[in-house]
Order: C-alpha cells, then structure tokens, then sequence
C-alpha cells in the first residue's frame, strides 16, 4: 500500500544557487556611518600635515635628536644634538653642525603622501585595514629615508671634508637618496592600501 506525498514544487536551481552565493547587501546606515568616518580620518590627516607646517621647527629638532641617536652608535667620536641641529667631528679638533633645514626635512616628502593616503580613504575602494596600513608603512619609510639622508650627509663629511664630502653628501647622494625614497614610499602606499574592483551589477 502506497501513501501520496504532498507535491512540493521545485526551485529553480541556478537561481537557488545565486541567491545562496549573493552576500547581504549593506545597509544604507552602515554605508552613511563608514562614510562619516572616512570623511572623519582624512580630516584628521590633513590636520596632522598642517600642523607639520606650523610646527616644522618641533619636526625638524625631533629629526636631529634621532639622527644623534643612532648616529652614536657607529659614528667615530659620537654625535649629539642640539634643537635642529646633530653635531659630529670630522676630525680630533673639528666639530661640525648640520641644520635640518625646510629643504632637509622629511615634512616635503611626507605632506604630500599623507594628503594621497586622505584622498585614498574617501574611496570605499579602499578598505579601512589596508588603508591604514599602506599610509602608516608609506609614513615609516618617509621618516627611515631622510634619516639615512642626513646619516649619509654627514658621513660623507667626515669622510672627505668640509668641501668635497659635504657636496657629495649633500647635493648628489643625498638627492638620490630622497627621490628614491618618495618613489618607495609611493609605491609602498599604493601596493598596501590598493584598490579593490568594482563588482559587477548583478541581472
């Protein structure tokens, strides 16, 4: 003896599957918060490079304290610092200072790759983990290059003098060394943070 089932009627089962695999679409109050937000911490980072401008003078005296930091460490005869300027001998009787000057500083290369990491963050492209991450990484690189700027600088003085080795240091080496190193910082911003594609519109 037999019992009939009831009849279920059968889903298509390509459309099964895509509704299975579609996530839930954001909600227009999740987007408007993220949205805020964003707007929220690129502000903040066009705050950070304005106040950079205003107190250059406090940034370029941190960047002499640490460049006579870690300079001591290898440099003969030991370095130390003095507001915005590291000294070292070139020689037994010769002591030099370098001033971080508005030209030296690492606020030319950094302003504008945190102003690019700003207009980055707007985008919903960019999510908020590799966002930050690309602009903290770009940032360290900044500050890591023009210290081995000014470690070259005055390495270079003491080994060839006042003339020669602070021309080298100064003018050639040290000009490659910073345009090198905004191109990295560059390059480390963009390959961090990236940008994600565009879905495309589901039928």
């Amino acid at each position: 003896m037999t019992t009939a089932l009831p009849a279920v009627s059968a889903q298509p089962q390509g459309r099964r599957h895509r509704r299975l695999a579609s996530s839930p679409r954001p909600r227009p109050r999740s987007r408007a918060v993220d949205r805020a937000a964003r707007i929220v911490f690129a502000a903040a980072l066009v705050g950070a490079i304005v106040w950079m401008l205003l107190h250059a003078d406090v940034v370029r005296a941190g960047e002499a304290h640490l460049a006579a930091w870690w300079m001591d460490l290898w440099m003969p005869r030991g370095v130390t610092a003095f507001e915005d300027t590291y000294m070292l001998w070139i020689s037994e009787n010769h002591l030099v200072g370098f001033q971080v000057t508005a030209e030296c500083t690492a606020i030319i290369l950094l302003a504008p790759l945190l102003a690019l990491g700003a207009v980055m963050m707007l985008s919903t492209r960019v999510s908020w983990f590799r966002g930050v991450a690309g602009i903290a990484a770009s940032a360290a690189v900044m500050l890591l290059v023009n210290q081995l700027r000014l470690a070259l600088i005055g390495w270079s003085t003491q080994q060839g003098g006042l003339d020669a080795g602070y021309e080298i240091g100064h003018r050639f080496a040290g000009s490659v060394v910073g345009i090198a190193g905004f191109a990295a910082g560059l390059i480390v911003l963009i390959a961090v943070a990236g940008v994600r594609r565009r879905r495309p519109a589901r039928p």
